[in-house]
Formats: structure tokens, sequence, C-alpha cells
């Protein structure tokens, strides 16, 4: 029975330390899994530093394409916005303020002050309620009665939210290396052969292996506006290659060589997904490179100006599309619940007119901001 042995540690692998390992990592949409490749405390260890330092430099695209994972979701996080103010974007799309806000003024009615709270939820409302309160004890605030009379309502962002991204660094380049090893090894591809991948993977000074590859599309059935993830790996034994591709949402495009001495078959492989609704791809890669391109790709000399600007533009209107599919859902939903709850009707009770006239009036209060702020977008589009 042939034994596998862990790719960074190099223990024996057993069924007891055997790990399922994401090709793609989970973070960012990956679904695949292979088993025989590393270790559980390799695959804990790297998933903690390496992994972890990719999922949080794509984060905000994950969060912006709405991508589905197989566990948990994806971490909210503040962006600040072209107006200065700072938003939480959540996995689900909306939106929260940074902190709750609230204001105290002088009230046209003598000895009064009126209060204007902007808060995250209704208990969050109470608290501040109460710290008014208390700060003010010979006032008259009823705070349960100010809540059970407060207008709960919805706004929207006036501005664009700012996206700073940025790829590479160590950690997470390590990360993109071992995807593209755990596909080779799971090819067929002895992990012997991936010299230049390992001395990588296990050496902290190592050059790195990997560059970014813009010069031409190497997809060569790129599905139009998806955004997907890609790892692609060939062993040629004329080349003495194994070289890889990966690409991830569409615009993080890179290559690399695992190993520039490779005597074994001829093997080629790709896993590819949709992170938006988690369906794998069937694409084809030509991976066709030279040594001299490779290394060029690793100076920085494979990405035209205006290459990677080209390639945001080719998804970002799926990303838009998607949010805007979502919060319309969420709101109709919203709409809906709150409608039929406060419209009178007892549970099973056949609906009259005035019930749905209620009803109507409820759900179009609550779409109304919606549909404002997507009018308003749209003149700002066309402005642009």
């Amino acid at each position: 029975m042939k034994k596998n042995f862990c790719f960074l540690c190099e223990e024996e692998i057993t069924e007891k330390n055997d790990s399922k390992e994401h090709i793609i990592p989970n973070a960012i949409g990956g679904k695949r899994k292979v088993k025989g490749f590393i270790c559980n405390i390799c695959n804990n260890t790297s998933g903690d530093t390496w992994e972890s330092a990719l999922a949080n430099q794509l984060n905000p695209l994950s969060l912006f394409f709405g991508i589905i994972r197989e566990r948990g979701n994806t971490p909210p996080q503040f962006f600040e916005t072209t107006g200065g103010e700072k938003y939480k974007l959540n996995h689900d799309g909306h939106m929260d303020i940074e902190k709750p806000i609230y204001s105290l003024t002088n009230s046209e009615y003598k000895d009064a002050l009126k209060i204007s709270i902007k808060a995250r939820s209704k208990s969050e409302a109470k608290k501040m309620l109460i710290g008014i309160k208390r700060k003010y004890p010979k006032s008259a605030i009823d705070v349960n009665e100010l809540l059970d009379n407060a207008k709960l309502e919805s706004s929207y962002c006036p501005d664009w939210l700012k996206f700073n991204l940025s790829f590479g660094g160590q950690d997470s380049g390590r990360s993109i290396v071992k995807s593209a090893s755990a596909l080779a090894v799971s090819s067929g591809i002895l992990p012997k052969y991936c010299i230049e991948a390992k001395n990588y993977l296990k050496n902290k000074d190592a050059e790195a292996c990997f560059g970014y590859f813009y010069e031409s599309d190497l997809v060569k059935n790129r599905p139009i506006g998806i955004p997907f993830h890609c790892v692609s790996i060939k062993g040629c034994s004329t080349t003495k290659q194994v070289i890889a591709y990966l690409e991830y949402f569409g615009v993080q495009r890179v290559v690399m060589c695992l190993s520039s001495s490779y005597d074994g078959d001829d093997i080629e492989g790709t896993y590819a997904i949709n992170p938006i609704n988690g369906e794998e791809l069937n694409l084809v890669i030509e991976l066709n490179l030279s040594n001299d391109d490779i290394r060029e790709a690793y100076n920085y000399k494979k990405i035209p100006k205006g290459s990677i600007e080209s390639a945001f533009d080719k998804v970002i209107p799926t990303g838009l599309n998607s949010a805007f599919e979502k919060e319309q859902d969420r709101i109709i939903n919203r709409a809906v619940k709150r409608a039929f709850k406060n419209c009178g009707a007892k549970e099973g009770e056949i609906l009259n007119s005035k019930h749905i006239s209620i009803i109507t009036d409820i759900i179009i209060e609550e779409l109304k901001p919606f549909i404002i702020h997507n009018m308003v977008n749209s003149r700002k589009k066309e402005s642009l």
C-alpha cells in the first residue's frame, strides 16, 4: 500500500492525522478537498497564518460579490465612504453605521430637550435612552414610552464605499503556492518533484516562486462577468516543468513554477468554481509558458498598463447586480412580513379591504427608501 507523507513536515499521513485540505480556501468560497496532502497540524498552522492572510486581503471582494462558504459567513468589515463616514458592510449586503449617535438640542418648548438617536437596533436605542435618563435624572424621560412611539426608519448611505485592495505578501503568497501544490499532488504529480514549491513553503527566506500575469488571457473559454476562482497545473516531461496558474475573483492572476526538473508523466489538472453560487466550472487553461515568461512574471514584467483595471471592469457589474438583487429581496421580504404582522388581521382570517389597504401602505412605506436610493444612483451614473 502506497504511503503518503505530509507535503510540509513530511510526517507519514495516517487515518488519524490526515486532513481534508481545501484546494481553494473555504474562506473565499472553495469547496473541493483532497486527502493525503498535509497532516492536521500543518493544515491548522497554515490555515491560521497563510489562509488567514489571504482571506483578509480578499475579504472586501468576498463581501462585494456575496460569496457562499461551506462554513460560516464572510466577516463584516468597515469601509470609509467618499464622504468620509464609516460603515460596516455585512455578509448579507446590508450596512450598519460605525457607532450609535445621539444629539440633544433645545426644543421649542421651555426647559425641554429634543432627543435624536441613530442606532443600529432597538435594544441599542434603549441603552442610549437609559444612559440619557441617568445623565438627566430630573427629566421626565419614559424609556418604554419613547421606544413604543419611536418610528423606525431605514436609510441608505448617499456616498460610494472606498475599497482599498492590495495583492501579495509572503503569507498570502504561500497560501497561493500551497493551493497549486495541493492540486498538483492530487492530480498525480509526486511531491518530490515540487522542489521550488516546497522550498518556498518550508523556508522563510526562500525566493517567492510566483508572479502576476496579465499579458495574455490564459483562460481560453473565460465566462463573461463571472468572478471565478481557478487553479490549473501542468506537468510536462519535455520542458521538465511543473507550472501552475491561479486566479481569484477573475482579477488576481498568478503564474508559478512548482518544479523545473520534472521527469514524470505528462499531467494536467484544473479546478474552477463560481464562489457566488458554488458551482464548479469547466475551464480550459492554456499553460504554455517558458521559463523566461515565468521569470519575467516574478519580476512584475507581465502586467501591461491598465490590464488589472480591465480585469476588474469585467466582473464589477456582476457584483453590483448581485448586491442590488440581494437588497431588493431583503427589503421585499421585510416589507411583506411587517405588513401582514401589522395589518390587523388574525391568523387564518380572510383579508378585507381595510387589511389590504394597510398592507399596501406599509409595503410602499418600506420600499420607498430603496426606490428613491436607486433612482438617485441611476442619475449619478448617467452624469458620470
